[in-house]
C-alpha cells in the first residue's frame, strides 16, 4: 500500500464519515429531545464524543502524516503494523456508526459531530508543524492505538449489550406506541363523534334559538303595533277629555250663574213666602174677627128671632082672646090687631132680612174659607216648587266645594223647617174652620 493510496483513502473516509454522521444526526427515531436529555444519554453522549474524537484525532493524524510523507517523499512504504491497526480501527470506527445508525438513543447531530472533527481537525492541522507531527506519531502511534483499540473494542462491546437491551426496549416501545397510536386512533373517533354530536346539538340549539327570537320578535312587532294603538287612542282619548274638560268647564260656568240665579229667585221666593205667610196670618186673623162677629150676629139674631117668636106667639093669644068675647071690644080690638099686623109684618121684614144677612155671612164665609185653601195650596205648590229647584240645583252641584254642599243643606234644612211650620198651620186651619176637609170618605 502506498502513501498516496493511504492518504487517498483516509480522505475519503473522513469525508464518508462526516457524511454519515450527518445522516446519523437526522433521523426520525430519537425519543428524547435534545434540550432535555436522559442521564443514560448524557453518558453515551460522551463516550460517543469521546470515541469521535479518539477517531477524529487518528483519522485526522493519519492523512495529515500522509500528506506530509506525501509532500516531503522521505518515506516510500508505511509502516505494516500501523496499516492493519489503522484497518482495524475503521472496521471499529464503521460498527460504531452502525451501533450509531441502529440506536434508538442517538443525540449527537451530524452538524455538531462534523464541526467537531472539523475543529479537531483544523486545531491538529493548526498546531506545529509537518516534521513534528510525524516525529510524534511514530513515537506514539503503536501505544495510542492500541490503547484506543482496546478502549473501542470495550466501548463496542458494551454499545452492542446497550443495542440489544434498547433494541428490546424498543420493539416494547414499539408495541406501546401501536397500542397508544390506536387508543388515539379510538379517542379521535370519539372526538369526531363528540364533535359531531356537538355540532348537531350547537345547530338544533342555534334553530331553537332563531326560532324563539323570530317568535320573541313577532310578539315584540305585535305587542308594538298593540301599544301603538293604545298609544293612538289614549291620545284620541286626552283630546276628547281637553275638549270635555272646556265644556264641563263652561257648563260649570253656567251651572254657577244658574246656581247663583237660582239662589236669588230662592231668596225671592223666601221674602214672598215671608210676606205671604204674613198675608195668610192678617187673613187669618181677619178670618177669625169675623167670625167672632158673625157668631155674635148669629146670637143676636138667635135672640132676636126667639124675642120676635114670644111676641108673635103672645099676639096671636091675645088675637084669640080677642075674638072670643065678641064685638064688644070691636074699636079698641081693631087698633090693637093694626098694631099687632103691623108688627108681625114688621118682625117678618126683620126675619127676612136678618136671613139674608145670614146667607151673605156665609157666603162671605164659604169665600173666605176658599180663599184660605187656594192661598194655601198656591203658597204649598210655591214651597213645592222651591224644594224640587233646591234638589234639582243640589243635583247639579254635586261636584261643588264642600262649603257650597254645607251651604245647599243648610237651605235645604230650611225650607224643610218652613214647609213643615206651613202645613202645621193648614192643618192647624183646616181644624178650626173646616174639619170634615180632612175626613175621609170611603
Amino acid at each position: 500500500m502506498t502513501t498516496s493510496d493511504l492518504s487517498t483513502h483516509s480522505t475519503t473516509s473522513l469525508i464518508s464519515n462526516e457524511e454519515q454522521f450527518e445522516d446519523y444526526g437526522e433521523g426520525d427515531d430519537v425519543d428524547c429531545a435534545p434540550s432535555s436529555p436522559c442521564p443514560d444519554d448524557e453518558t453515551r453522549t460522551n463516550v460517543y464524543s469521546d470515541l469521535g474524537s479518539s477517531v477524529s484525532s487518528s483519522a485526522g493524524q493519519t492523512p495529515r502524516k500522509m500528506r506530509h510523507v506525501y509532500n516531503s517523499e522521505l518515506l516510500d512504504v508505511y509502516c505494516s503494523q500501523c496499516c492493519k491497526k489503522i484497518n482495524l480501527l475503521n472496521d471499529l470506527e464503521a460498527r460504531l456508526k452502525n451501533l450509531k445508525a441502529n440506536s434508538p438513543n442517538r443525540k449527537i447531530s451530524s452538524t455538531a459531530f462534523g464541526r467537531q472533527l472539523m475543529h479537531s481537525s483544523n486545531f491538529s492541522s493548526s498546531n506545529g508543524s509537518t516534521e513534528d507531527l510525524f516525529r510524534d506519531s511514530i513515537d506514539s502511534c503503536d501505544n495510542d492505538i492500541t490503547e484506543k483499540v482496546s478502549f473501542l473494542e470495550k466501548k463496542v462491546t458494551e454499545l452492542e449489550n446497550d443495542s440489544l437491551t434498547n433494541g428490546d426496549l424498543k420493539s416494547k416501545l414499539k408495541q406501546e406506541n401501536t397500542q397508544l397510536v390506536h387508543r388515539v386512533h379510538e379517542l379521535e373517533e370519539m372526538v369526531k363523534d363528540q364533535e359531531t354530536t356537538a355540532e348537531q346539538a350547537l345547530e338544533e340549539e342555534a334553530r331553537r334559538h332563531r326560532e324563539a327570537y323570530s317568535k320573541l320578535e313577532r310578539e315584540k312587532a305585535t305587542e308594538v303595533e298593540l301599544l301603538n294603538a293604545r298609544v293612538q287612542q289614549l291620545e284620541e282619548e286626552n283630546t276628547e277629555l281637553r275638549t270635555t274638560v272646556t265644556r264641563l268647564k263652561s257648563q260649570t260656568e253656567k251651572l254657577d250663574e244658574e246656581r247663583q240665579r237660582m239662589s236669588d229667585r230662592l231668596e225671592d221666593t223666601s221674602l214672598r213666602l215671608k210676606d205671604e205667610m204674613d198675608l195668610y196670618k192678617r187673613m187669618m186673623d181677619k178670618l177669625r174677627q169675623n167670625r167672632l162677629e158673625f157668631q155674635k150676629e148669629r146670637e143676636a139674631t138667635q135672640e132676636l128671632i126667639e124675642d120676635l117668636r114670644k111676641e108673635l106667639e103672645h099676639l096671636q093669644m091675645y088675637k084669640l082672646d080677642c075674638e072670643r068675647p065678641g064685638r064688644g071690644r070691636s074699636a079698641s080690638s081693631g087698633l090693637g090687631e093694626f098694631n099687632a099686623r103691623a108688627r108681625e109684618v114688621e118682625l117678618e121684614h126683620e126675619v127676612k132680612r136678618l136671613k139674608q144677612e145670614n146667607y151673605k155671612l156665609r157666603d162671605q164665609n164659604d169665600d173666605l174659607n176658599g180663599q184660605i185653601l187656594s192661598l194655601s195650596l198656591y203658597e204649598a205648590k210655591n214651597l213645592f216648587a222651591a224644594q224640587t229647584k233646591a234638589q234639582s240645583l243640589a243635583a247639579e252641584i254635586d261636584t261643588a266645594s264642600r262649603d257650597e254642599l254645607m251651604e245647599a243643606l243648610k237651605e235645604q234644612e230650611e225650607i224643610n223647617f218652613r214647609l213643615r211650620q206651613y202645613m202645621d198651620k193648614i192643618i192647624l186651619a183646616i181644624l178650626d174652620h173646616n174639619p170634615s176637609i180632612l175626613e175621609i170618605k170611603h
